[in-house]
């Protein structure tokens, strides 16, 4: 199940009202204003990682305006390591996307990508259901990202949301790391559990669930909030505890504290 948890994130980004998207295809940023009206104050910041945290490239454009359905292409083209082909090392580097309007940010997206990419056979591709593919994106330098540390704290408080949910779990996840590295694929789940933090046994994940967001990704310093909206119901009296995963540290565990 985890692939519809990644797919259906990666869905709800790609649908958000302003959206900023790194295109494959030119390695340059594009913006997309999905509502009926002209957006202004919008400025785009890419920034550009190695594995080890250290800063290769960061830009920033300011001042945009976006008309009603708009699509404003080339805004940025981010400086990422140059291609390579085997026996050459593969390098993964990432590249984060933040889109801000009028101070405050409304999208933010964070891409993990290879100096040896996904190339394509056209010609044995088009007119099949799926890609026969030349070669796959190397992403095994993944495997020795640096352990990463985080802080996590949640509240949950009677909020009436989608679809009948009257409670909201707020989850609060900092970046910590002494080190630059990135604290990766850090996903969140809320579970009925005691009102000391412990998961209960067996199937406990509370669903439905309507988060804001997940499957974040956060550098040292960086911060992100995400919302869990779902029905109390679904605690089946059990207190409401939220576990924390990640691809580079250890799975955390802690109350989601009550707030009236």
């Amino acid at each position: 199940m985890l692939w519809l948890h990644e797919c259906y994130f990666g869905a709800k980004k790609a649908n958000e009202s302003l959206h900023a998207l790194y295109t494959y295809d030119t390695g340059t940023v594009t913006l997309d204003n999905l509502t009926n009206t002209t957006q202004s104050g919008v400025s785009v910041q890419s920034k550009v990682y190695d594995l080890a945290g250290k800063l290769l490239d960061d830009q920033t454009v300011s001042g945009v305006t976006l008309g009603a359905q708009g699509v404003l292409n080339r805004v940025l083209r981010p400086r990422v390591p140059a291609s390579t082909r085997p026996p050459t090392p593969a390098r993964t580097y990432f590249v984060e996307l933040q889109l801000d309007q009028d101070g405050q940010t409304v999208d933010r997206n964070v891409y993990w990508l290879s100096t040896q990419q996904d190339i394509v056979n056209w010609p044995k591709t088009i007119g099949n259901p799926h890609a026969t593919m030349i070669q796959y994106a190397n992403l095994t330098q993944l495997r020795s990202l640096p352990t990463a540390r985080v802080t996590v704290s949640a509240v949950t408080q009677p909020q009436a949301g989608p679809d009948g949910t009257d409670t909201v779990t707020n989850v609060t996840i900092t970046n910590t790391s002494t080190t630059p590295t990135v604290a990766f694929f850090l996903r969140a789940d809320v579970r009925r559990g005691s009102v000391r933090g412990s998961p209960a046994p067996g199937d406990n994940e509370v669903l439905p669930i309507f988060w804001s967001d997940n499957d974040i990704a956060l550098w040292p310093g960086e911060s992100q909030t995400l919302h869990a909206s779902y029905r109390r119901s679904g605690l089946r009296g059990a207190a409401p505890t939220v576990s924390v995963s990640g691809w580079n540290l250890p799975a955390i565990d802690l109350a989601a504290r009550s707030r009236q």
